[in-house]
């Protein structure tokens, strides 16, 4: 058997890091975070982040605002982020040993394939995610974005959800690309700094153009979203759980990406209709609310389901966001429904649809972690130098069997911070 060194180890590995680094175009489009404990096959991780209280503003005349009865509540709410998910590759022990010095990195096809079909899947686990978020949608759900208006009206969506305009990032598919002609202004390839010169060569083109001043990823990697078999048009139930909530009792997520959401019964056509999580709808009459103008917006309340769901004698229980709220800081509707509005879904029953979408930096989060390191074989971990994320290289041998082998690693999820920072846009 061949002798790898420690030195040698350590040059497939920081050139392993390079390439993904190099070629992992969704960095930019996220913030990332790193758990301080490391990661095992057993110890699935959770946190819990606080988020802030607001407050209702009050104006009176000539004298102060009467706090008899008390004054306002401070209430602080809290999301959850997990990290259970390990995401890995591996390549045969000769083509591994093949790698003596730096020229043998650069030219390493096995180590450039792995490395760059890595980066390439976590592209698009992290674009699926990001691309179904959002409770906002602006346009039908399944057009080609094909003209400046399309990308600006999600633009507006997102301003009139109070977004800020730094960190906004537009992802759209090539076909769009070509729709838009003249609307793109090239602006050059962002592809962040080397790991090392190990990695020299290998990139794949990231956020290029612009489209209504929004830095812009075109890419073939966005999902489709294959509608559930409810009808379009559906009913909310007769009875209290579609009441309006207080923000105080959504506050406190119950799961991961549960934040501000709500359960309500809906009767949809069929004894055994289909929701799929990620669906948007509207309820007839409940516009939306902006809490800083204290006013209705022109559009209607867009919700998304949160998790799949089964019609039961033609009654589907559903987790929406954004919950319905009436009063207070947190309000997100005009009106409170009445028991038989309108529900009506976007895309007929079992359609794919195909989103693209303009996301704020901070709507996602990628938590990760360094992973533990194992009992047996040899083992190392590389951080990267723009993420917070580490590549752990374990290499082992079968005694059974004589097989030598060599894996690479990273623990990594996608958790929701606010679905609000996202609108999903089509023409």
């Amino acid at each position: 058997m061949a002798t790898v060194t420690v030195d040698q180890a350590k040059l497939v590995l920081n050139s392993f890091a390079a390439i993904f680094q190099n070629n992992l175009v969704s960095m930019d489009l996220v913030t990332w975070k790193k758990f301080d404990n490391e990661m095992n096959d057993r110890n699935g991780l959770t946190v819990v982040e606080q988020i802030s209280p607001d407050y209702t503003t009050t104006f009176t005349n000539s004298v102060v605002q009467d706090l008899s009865s008390g004054v306002q509540d401070t209430t602080f709410g809290s999301e959850q982020y997990k990290l259970s998910q390990v995401i890995g590759s591996s390549m045969g022990w000769a083509d591994f040993v093949k790698i003596r010095d730096l020229g043998d990195a650069r030219e390493s096809e096995a180590l450039k394939k792995a490395a760059l079909r890595l980066a390439i899947d976590i592209d698009a686990y992290i674009l699926g995610f990001a691309a179904k978020a959002s409770n906002n949608l602006v346009g039908d759900g399944v057009s080609a974005v094909s003209a400046w208006d399309d990308v600006a009206s999600g633009y507006t969506r997102l301003k009139e959800e109070g977004v800020e305009d730094m960190d906004m990032r537009a992802v759209l598919t090539y076909g769009d690309k070509q729709a838009l002609g003249r609307d793109i202004v090239e602006s050059g390839t962002n592809s962040g700094d080397n790991l090392n010169d190990l990695g020299e060569g290998m990139y794949r083109q990231g956020f290029s153009g612009k489209v209504a001043g929004i830095d812009t990823l075109f890419t073939q990697q966005l999902p489709t979203l294959t509608t559930g078999s409810r009808a379009t048009a559906s009913a909310l139930t007769a009875g209290t759980s579609q009441a309006p909530v207080t923000y105080e009792s959504v506050a406190i997520s119950p799961a991961p990406g549960q934040y501000m959401s709500q359960l309500i019964s809906v009767n949809v056509v069929g004894a055994t209709a289909t929701i799929v999580d990620g669906e948007i709808f509207t309820i007839a009459g409940l516009f939306a609310w902006d809490p800083r103008a204290k006013k209705q917006l022109g559009h209607l309340q867009q919700f998304r389901v949160i998790g799949n769901a089964t019609a039961s004698g033609s009654v589907a229980s559903l987790r929406i966001f954004p919950a319905i709220i009436t009063v207070g800081p947190f309000r997100t509707v005009s009106v409170a429904p009445t028991n038989t509005a309108v529900v009506t879904f976007i895309g007929a029953a079992s359609t794919a649809l195909a989103p693209r979408f303009i996301a704020n930096k901070s709507a996602i989060i990628v938590n990760c972690a360094d992973l533990i390191m194992p009992a047996t074989g040899m083992a190392s971990r590389k951080a990267l130098t723009k993420i917070p994320v580490s590549v752990r290289m374990w290499q082992d041998s079968v005694f059974a069997t004589g097989e030598h082998r060599v894996r690479f690693d990273i623990a990594l999820e996608a958790n929701i911070v606010d679905r609000r920072r996202l609108v999903r846009i089509n023409g």
